[in-house]
């Protein structure tokens, strides 16, 4: 088992190499297919509520946008030249407005995708970086990589977020191709007072015994959530056990018209240090 296809969500040149860095530790050993994709939106229609930006100014700000993949091309082509990968660029004119449906049906044919935490301090950051919804949408393994931290290595000490939801079971089978390979897997799981579940001494111990099936090496703890929010926990729990991967399920509701994401969730996206494995 392995990602073979592995999709990079590329769209600030300044990024790439930290994304390809992360994409190739996870490509090289399975001699995966590594895609950057470079999605151009389409111009919206002209709203009435907005007389004031013409046509031209968007058309010439898409332009521009544009131009700047072409630095970005020229960064994939460095960071993978020589490396033992097929290395695939793909720019994509969005055929009608909205850039997430764009990227939604790239991304969906992959077997992991990879993009840039959000940026707080990026002018098009509302637009472009879009790592939640490719968790909640793109029903695929999302890898979303952290603006800052070490990532010398990805996957060798992983922390695993449980609590025997839809959204943690999917997202620890969508790792096991980085649990497989792992040196020391944690399985985590933080009482949580709705749920029954996540409390008593039998608390993981069936994930972690199939997990074992699996020649993981792994072994489970239960905390309480001494820090308030779970997702503080988490990352606490990260950062204790000295680790290079969290998987986690990402909680939500998202219809395009409602998207809400969990506190834990919303949490881990803005402030984790260390890659990040989500699935829905």
């Amino acid at each position: 088992m392995a990602y073979k296809t592995i999709l990079v969500h590329l769209n600030n040149e300044e990024r790439v190499a930290r994304l390809i860095g992360a994409a190739m530790q996870l490509a090289l050993p399975a001699n995966s297919h590594l895609t950057g994709l470079f999605v151009v939106p389409a111009a919206p229609a002209k709203s009435p509520l907005l007389p004031m930006i013409s046509g031209g100014a968007i058309q010439s700000a898409l332009d521009a946008y544009r131009k700047t993949g072409t630095g970005i091309r020229k960064a994939l082509d460095a960071a993978t030249d020589g490396q033992p990968v097929v290395a695939e660029w793909r720019l994509y004119d969005a055929k009608r407005p909205g850039y997430i449906e764009a990227v939604l049906t790239h991304a969906r044919t992959a077997d992991l995708v990879v993009t840039a935490q959000k940026e707080s301090d990026w002018d098009y950051a509302d637009m472009f970086d879009i790592p939640d919804w490719l968790a909640m949408e793109s029903g695929r393994p999302v890898l979303v990589v952290p603006k800052a931290g070490d990532m010398n290595s990805i996957g060798e000490r992983v922390l695993v977020a449980w609590n025997n939801s839809r959204e943690s079971t999917r997202a620890v089978f969508d790792a096991l191709p980085i649990l497989t390979r792992a040196k020391d897997v944690t399985v985590l799981v933080v009482e949580e007072v709705d749920k029954p579940e996540t409390k008593g001494d039998l608390a993981g111990a069936e994930i972690c015994a199939t997990l074992a099936r699996h020649g993981v090496k792994v072994t489970a703890q239960q905390v309480k959530p001494g820090r308030g929010d779970a997702g503080v926990e988490l990352l606490a729990q990260v950062a204790a056990h000295n680790c290079d991967l969290l998987v986690m399920g990402c909680y939500g509701r998202s219809r395009f018209r409602e998207f809400v994401l969990g506190g834990a969730t919303r949490h881990v996206l803005q402030h984790a240090a260390v890659p990040v494995l989500m699935g829905h």
